[in-house]
C-alpha cells in the first residue's frame, strides 16, 4: 500500500513540475493580461498594462463607461478567449505582438506594440 501511495505522489508531482508556468514578467503575459480587462472593463488592470504617460487616455474611456451604464455593463459581460499571442522583442524595452483571440464568438487578430517602463512590460495605445 504505500509503495502505491508513493507511486501516486511521484505521477502527481511529475505532472505538478511538467506544467508550463507562464513567465508574468514577459510581452506575452501583459499582452494576455491587457486584451483580457481591456475587453471586459477591467480599469485597475488596465492602468496596471500601460504607460504612465498614456493613463490619461485609459481615464477618459473610464468615465465615458461609468456614464454609460448600460454599455459599461454590456462590455462586462465580453466572452474573450485568447488563442495565441507571439512576441518579438524589437529591443531590451520594446517588442511587437501578434495576438489571436475570440471576442464574444468572433474571431479577431490584431498586433500590439509593447513598452517597458520600470522593468515592466506595457502596452502602448494607438487609438
Amino acid at each position: 500500500m504505500k509503495l502505491k501511495n508513493i507511486l501516486i505522489l511521484a505521477l502527481v508531482l511529475l505532472f505538478c513540475v511538467s506544467c508550463k508556468v507562464e513567465d508574468q514578467s514577459s510581452p506575452e503575459y501583459a499582452t494576455k493580461e491587457f486584451l483580457m480587462s481591456f475587453n471586459t472593463g477591467d480599469f485597475p488592470t488596465i492602468y496596471k498594462y500601460t504607460p504612465a504617460k498614456e493613463h490619461i487616455l485609459i481615464e477618459q474611456i473610464e468615465k465615458m463607461m461609468n456614464e454609460n451604464k448600460e454599455q459599461y455593463d454590456k462590455v462586462k459581460k465580453n466572452k474573450l478567449v485568447i488563442s495565441e499571442v507571439t512576441c518579438t522583442e524589437q529591443t531590451d524595452s520594446t517588442a511587437v505582438c501578434h495576438c489571436k483571440y475570440s471576442l464574444n464568438g468572433n474571431a479577431k487578430e490584431q498586433d500590439l506594440n509593447l513598452k517597458k517602463e520600470d522593468n515592466h512590460w506595457c502596452v502602448k495605445l494607438s487609438l
